[in-house]
């Protein structure tokens, strides 16, 4: 019986030019995906064979459409680094296949939207994906190519589109990435990188939009917005600085996760997105488990200082919170 297959895509994060700023690859994707929560990557070549076979785009829509959970990864050099992305599959389509009129464009990254579906598109694959998340590259070593079985790191070769199978540890951490929203979020907190001088200015930003996750609507949320609140904080837990439990292997610094004083359950009362660095507290994972889980005569104490220490900047954002408001979140 075959393995479920999964595809890997090199690429060149190379420097660009968009809108008069400089941007790169990665960044222009990840942006499309959190703008509508998906992306539709071109995988560019100067081959004008089709990027994978007929036969096995078919295979990969079976998977699709039998429910099987099927990843492409993304691997590509940053600074030095390999840095490997991954994203869950929705559908793939060949060289031609998507029309400069169609529909699908909006989630094309607009540097080379409009060439997709002329004379010069130079891509001879698109993947649909409704996620774009950088993982841990140490994975690459669970995942091996389906043709030969060897790792692949060890493959050297000029082709960019690889078929693979993953191994079972790889397949777990991912299942539970994808179904624990919670888990998801924090991590994808972790993997952020930030410049070494972080600047946030208080005050009031648009509302953010709502997504769908796992069949349930919500406020859409900001990990970079989490990871610079986190970096301001030091990484020390807000509610006890000497709550140092372990050193995150990412950061290598003490391991914090970032809560929203004001639930984003709640962002529907408010004018001003809450999806802001003043609404964001950095805790020790057992303070930010108190505070979700504990009888609230436990957290009472916990969330009026927090509130006393964070009510100025809220009130920057254009946030406007009594005490009583905040505790009722927590009841």
């Amino acid at each position: 019986m075959k393995r479920s297959l999964h595809l890997i895509l090199k690429f060149q994060n190379n420097s660009l030019i968009v809108d008069r700023k400089t941007t790169d690859t990665i960044t222009e994707h990840k942006k499309t995906c959190d703008l509508n929560d998906r992306l539709i990557w071109g995988q560019g070549s100067e081959k004008e064979k089709s990027g994978v076979a007929l036969k096995n785009r078919l295979r990969f829509k079976r998977q699709i459409d039998n429910n099987v959970n099927t990843y492409t990864f993304f691997l590509t050099n940053n600074r030095g680094e390999r840095e490997l992305y991954v994203g869950k599959l929705t559908n793939i389509y060949d060289k031609g296949e998507i029309s400069a009129d169609s529909d699908l464009i909006q989630f094309i990254p607009s540097y080379y939207s409009s060439t997709v579906g002329m004379q010069s598109d130079s891509n001879n694959l698109f993947v649909d994906v409704n996620t774009f998340i950088k993982i841990d590259n140490k994975y690459l070593d669970n995942i091996s190519l389906e043709s030969t079985g060897n790792k692949v790191l060890t493959v050297k070769n000029f082709s960019s589109i690889f078929l693979a199978n993953i191994e079972e540890e790889l397949e777990i951490f991912l299942t539970e990435l994808f179904k624990n929203p919670e888990y998801k979020f924090q991590y994808e907190i972790e993997q952020e990188e930030l410049s070494d001088e972080i600047k946030v200015d208080d005050q009031p930003k648009a509302k953010p939009s709502k997504v769908t996750v796992n069949g349930t609507k919500s406020y859409k949320r900001d990990s970079k917005v989490s990871k610079k609140a986190i970096v301001l904080a030091n990484y020390l837990c807000e509610v006890d600085s000497n709550h140092k439990e372990f050193k995150s292997k990412v950061t290598k610094e003490n391991y914090v996760e970032a809560h929203h004083l004001i639930p984003m359950e709640f962002q529907g009362e408010y004018d001003q997105s809450i999806d802001v660095e003043a609404n964001i507290i950095s805790l020790c994972a057992s303070c930010h488990k108190r505070l979700h889980h504990a009888e609230y005569g436990e957290v009472e104490k916990i969330i009026e200082n927090l509130y006393n220490n964070r009510i100025g900047r809220l009130d920057d954002c254009g946030i406007q919170l009594t005490m009583e408001k905040l505790l009722s979140y927590y009841k």
